[in-house]
């Protein structure tokens, strides 16, 4: 495929943006344009030739304003303070969206509770009566279920992720107020009245669902270190050691630097959601080359969170082995696991890339933590509208077209094609790079096939 044109393109379409002059206009100024904004943009209505530019700009302008300092009263959960900047302290939108555990609340019985009102705080932690919702809590009602990446088999996690260093690398799920007040209002979360292949869920346009993993920072992480990363210190994290010597979870504060983020994004002209997936550069060695090879942490002085550069033959274990079976209660996590092997299996694509690089050297973000951070890859629907109540269109990248579905350039009917376009993050999807086990093909069969409407925090309902 020939991208150099669209590079060019990016590339003036960044200095027209620095210089206030008028950019070609492939879709629209600012779907190509970066820009530091505390607003994103709501969609993105056509593909264009080569349509790379104009959703992993899409992609990007949601992560900065996903990560913008958020305003802190309750009654303004998920709004951006606008009179703080990107780099300055203090909680994200994101992380005021209500959390998984305050969707599915427990109540002093243990069985299930109606969620709060958004703009509220109340309801049992994870991790005890003593800790308000306000802080960052990295825990679960069902025990240990945040040390577990999400797997294909209808309520079952995958396997843990153990960083260099020696921890679990944590997870947590985060939905704005459209889609939680959606689920809240059918009494989904207590199970009542679930969406189904013949009922299936419409949850509204403009619902996001975030999808975070983070690693634990320990007294080898130094100064420097830490200053790569978005860091959260004092969090609520449930606590290795004290759990199996209490045999329960027991939680304990600890600063924890995110590794990893997803973000699905319903939009009008793509109900089947926008989705995209950003990591950290010091995760794993670079996989590209030339102008498309990603940052490489040795460049920078720093080690990789999930690659031990002195053992190069050492593999990632194999899945369904001891080492990488789901942490439960009847399978506890170790004190001192060993840590996994982790690389990237397929390169950034070239134009995500390039606009990764633009990103970088935006006032706003350059001299930021958040120059640490890249788009890996970007998915969409290539069927705008839903052929069906379920949504069920060809989702991208389709290695397989369906009869009467237009072809386009960006898609492939071609299976032994080398270099498959993906969505996965080496934090969440470790053990399923390799398409077509992507973000939306694992959302298609495991929530929207059962009417669920995509939205992975529904599956598991029954």
């Amino acid at each position: 495929m020939r991208r150099q044109p669209t590079l060019r393109l990016l590339a003036l379409a960044i200095i027209s943006a620095a210089a206030g002059i008028a950019a070609p206009h492939l879709a629209t100024a600012e779907d190509i344009a970066p820009l530091v904004s505390p607003d994103r943009i709501d969609d993105v209505p056509s593909t264009k030739v080569d349509p790379f530019p104009a959703f992993d700009n899409f992609a990007w302008r949601a992560f900065v304003a996903l990560n913008w300092p958020s305003r802190t009263e309750a009654d303004h959960r998920g709004e951006p303070d606008r009179e703080r900047t990107l780099g300055d302290s203090g909680p994200r939108v994101w992380e005021t969206f209500k959390s998984r555990y305050e969707l599915f609340e427990v109540g002093p019985d243990g069985k299930s509770a109606a969620p709060s009102p958004w703009a509220r705080y109340e309801g049992l932690n994870p991790c005890g009566a003593g800790v308000d919702n306000r802080v960052k809590t990295l825990a679960s009602f069902v025990p240990f279920a945040d040390f577990n990446q999400p797997g294909f088999t209808l309520g079952e996690p995958l396997n843990p992720l153990v960083a260099q260093n020696r921890t679990y690398t944590r997870y947590e799920i985060r939905i704005n107020r459209a889609e939680y007040d959606a689920i809240a209002a059918t009494g989904w979360s207590e199970s009542k009245n679930l969406p189904n292949e013949d009922h299936p869920a419409d949850l509204p346009i403009g619902s996001i669902a975030i999808k975070a993993s983070w690693r634990l920072m320990t007294e080898a992480d130094t100064p420097a270190i830490r200053s790569r990363y978005y860091i959260v210190k004092d969090a609520e994290v449930v606590d290795v050691a004290k759990s199996l010597a209490a045999g329960r979870p027991l939680c304990s504060k600890s600063d924890i630097g995110l590794v990893g983020f997803h973000i699905m994004i319903k939009t009008r002209y793509r109900p089947q959601w926008l989705w995209s997936t950003f990591e950290h550069v010091d995760n794993v060695p670079p996989a590209g080359e030339g102008e498309a090879r990603e940052p490489d942490a040795r460049d920078a002085g720093a080690p990789y969170s999930y690659y031990d550069a002195s053992e190069p033959d050492r593999k990632l274990p194999l899945l369904g082995s001891p080492e990488s079976l789901p942490v439960s209660a009847s399978n506890p996590p170790q004190v001192d696991p060993a840590p996994m092997q982790v690389t990237r299996r397929h390169p950034v694509h070239p134009s995500t890339m390039a606009m990764n690089r633009a990103y970088w050297t935006l006032p706003g973000i350059k001299g930021t933590v958040w120059e640490h951070y890249m788009l890996v890859a970007s998915q969409w629907p290539t069927v705008i509208i839903p052929r069906g109540p379920q949504n069920d269109g060809t989702y991208f990248p389709g290695l397989t077209l369906s009869p009467g579905v237009p072809r386009e350039p960006y898609q492939s009917d071609d299976p032994s094609r080398e270099n498959k376009e993906n969505l996965a993050n080496t934090t969440m999807e470790t053990y399923l790079q390799d398409a077509p086990s992507s973000c939306m093909a694992c959302h298609a069969s495991l929530a929207n096939a059962r009417g669920r409407d995509f939205a992975g925090i529904l599956s598991g309902l029954h």
